[in-house]
């Protein structure tokens, strides 16, 4: 049954945190398992790490198709699509204890992150026009927590007499729930692209290519870090800080998206959260390469918070440069990050290998915040125009109005 009346904006902002959270259980759900991988299907550690970079690949190559896709069938149906393949993917992948069924469905539930993640800034646009930074807070808070979770609930799933298979396959069935609560509680005609759309990014456009770049350095500084402190924290003989390097690497990105769903809507646009954002990310990583080992945590911690305040950000500038083309231009956008997240790391890795020096596999990482302080401090125009009086006026779509009339109620 499909609702024919426009639901709660609470309710909708609810849908956009549980879709974000279901994005990232299925990807980072598979790490904790690698060691019962390795027993239970003998895969090798150069196909591991292979697996655990896959998705990160698809959702880059997947996005502009992505970006298709919802030109034919709008951004509300292509959710719906994304959601059945992850789930789809989540549970084929335990379903046979073999190798290639861990690399076939990890494409599938990829394509349906690469499928649903252009399409949810066009629902932000088509839902909350005047509250399009707090629907991306929102939603981007989701992605974070889905990353808590995989990694906290997934080795306890590890210990039930079922093991791995059960670990991967448990996160099917909170995306199976989802996908049958968007199709019953989300609006049926809002936020559905016409069939003209256009979908292939526009290369002449510099606004579009300087949006995608500003991702990339967001990625780059991000995922790079991720990659990197492991092995860097070795070569300084920090093994033992790893943990926690990493750990406040990550943690201090939910600070940060609990702030913007109070402020997004005024930060969206500005070009003084990017300069920020990027001197950020540049005092971060040069403080880890150059400080003392034991204040490690501190600089990834100044890292992940940088970062993410640019990347949250990102989501939402498409609604702001063209709101007739947001899934087009967040298809690129997510295109030009996700594979700057995906070779950036490896640029790195060549570097160290050639220098024999660790700081070097830094250094993609401090091009990227510069990507971000640059390319942030001269956002177009369009977009700082777009937060004109009716942006800043009260939204008619108001949470907290929503808020007051069911407790008057």
């Amino acid at each position: 049954m499909i609702v024919s009346k426009r639901p709660s904006p609470l309710l909708l902002l609810l849908l956009f945190w549980l879709v974000g959270i279901n994005l990232r259980t299925v990807v980072l759900g598979v790490p904790p398992t690698l060691p019962s991988l390795h027993r239970a299907v003998s895969i090798t550690y150069s196909a591991a790490g292979f697996l655990t970079s896959l998705p990160i690949l698809l959702m880059a190559l997947g996005a502009i198709p992505g970006a298709y896709l919802i030109s034919r069938v709008g951004s509300r149906r292509a959710v719906a699509i994304g959601l059945a393949l992850v789930s789809i993917g989540a549970l084929f992948r335990a379903a046979v204890p073999s190798v290639t069924a861990l690399f076939i469905f990890t494409v599938v539930f990829a394509a349906g992150i690469a499928v649903s993640q252009p399409a949810m800034p066009s629902l932000a646009q088509a839902w909350f026009p005047h509250g399009v930074g707090r629907a991306i807070a929102i939603y981007s808070n989701g992605l974070l927590v889905g990353e808590v979770i995989a990694a906290s609930i997934t080795l306890p799933l590890l210990v039930v007499p079922f093991g791995w298979q059960v670990a991967l396959a448990a996160w099917a069935v909170p995306a199976a729930l989802l996908l049958a609560l968007w199709l019953t509680l989300t609006p049926s005609t809002s936020g559905q692209a016409p069939a003209t759309t256009a979908w292939l990014p526009d290369w002449r456009s510099g606004s579009m290519l300087r949006i995608g770049l500003l991702m990339g350095g967001a990625s780059l500084v991000y995922f790079g870090m991720n990659s990197w402190i492991p092995d860097t924290l070795d070569a300084r003989h920090g093994h033992g800080l790893i943990a926690l390097t990493l750990g406040a690497l990550n943690a201090m990105q939910l600070p940060v998206s609990f702030w913007l769903t109070l402020n997004g809507n005024r930060m969206l646009g500005r070009r003084w959260p990017y300069v920020v954002a990027g001197i950020g990310s540049l005092v971060g990583v040069t403080g880890y390469a150059l400080a003392p080992v034991e204040t490690a945590p501190v600089w990834a911690g100044l890292t992940g918070a940088a970062s993410s305040l640019a990347f949250i950000l990102n989501l939402g500038l498409p609604a702001l440069l063209a709101p007739s083309e947001v899934a087009r231009i967040s298809g690129f956008m997510f295109a030009i990050g996700y594979g700057t997240a995906f070779f950036g790391p490896a640029l790195g890795g060549v570097v160290w290998d050639w220098s024999g020096q660790f700081r070097f596999a830094l250094l993609p990482m401090l091009l990227g915040s510069l990507a971000m302080l640059g390319f942030g401090a001269t956002l177009p125009a369009i977009a700082l125009r777009s937060r004109g009086p009716r942006a800043a006026s009260a939204p008619a779509w108001s949470w907290r109005r929503a808020l007051r009339s069911r407790l008057r109620g």
